[in-house]
């Protein structure tokens, strides 16, 4: 299949106007069912323009589990409303899900939404993360589940791009 190229007068790129970012080391773990805040994950935004929008991106430099065969569910939020998931699911609609077939297994994760709020107000973003089955796992951020053999950083962001 050949690829099309998209000239400079097809593009509409906004500028960046402002970004909002934090960067952990700090080990974050969940057991619970419940979802519940990821402590470094959250940052709020006031959009210039009703036009604005915004991206929000995070980026773990490691996740792991516990358990191999149990997995993690991860939602966002603007405000109250949740934003990014998936539609049509039998059993549960999330923004990121995460699953490792082994303990042993480590890995980095990302990923992004750019969401269209039509507002200038202050906005909060976070994420919310918790296990598929309560007490048969722990899942972490920033470190493998086997064990504390390794460490790493992440990063949550939100940017206001021009609309």
């Amino acid at each position: 299949m050949a690829l099309s190229t998209i000239g400079a007068n097809q593009l509409s790129a906004g500028p960046v106007l402002q970004v909002v970012s934090s960067v952990s080391t700090d080990v974050v773990s969940t057991d619970t069912a419940t979802f519940a805040d990821i402590p470094f994950a959250t940052a709020t935004i006031t959009p210039r323009a009703t036009s604005s929008k915004i991206l929000i991106q995070y980026s773990f430099g490691m996740m792991g589990s516990s358990n191999a065969s149990v997995g993690c569910f991860m939602k966002l939020l603007r405000d109250s409303t949740e934003v990014g998931q998936g539609s049509g699911a039998g059993t549960i609609n999330v923004f990121n899900q995460h699953y490792y077939a082994q303990t042993a297994f480590y890995a980095p994760r990302s990923h992004l939404f750019i969401d269209s709020p039509n507002s200038t107000s202050a906005l909060v973003y976070k994420l919310q993360w918790r296990v598929v089955t309560a007490g048969s796992t722990t899942w972490y951020i920033n470190r493998r589940g086997s064990d504390n053999y390794s460490r790493s950083s992440s990063t949550f962001y939100v940017m206001e791009i021009a609309g």
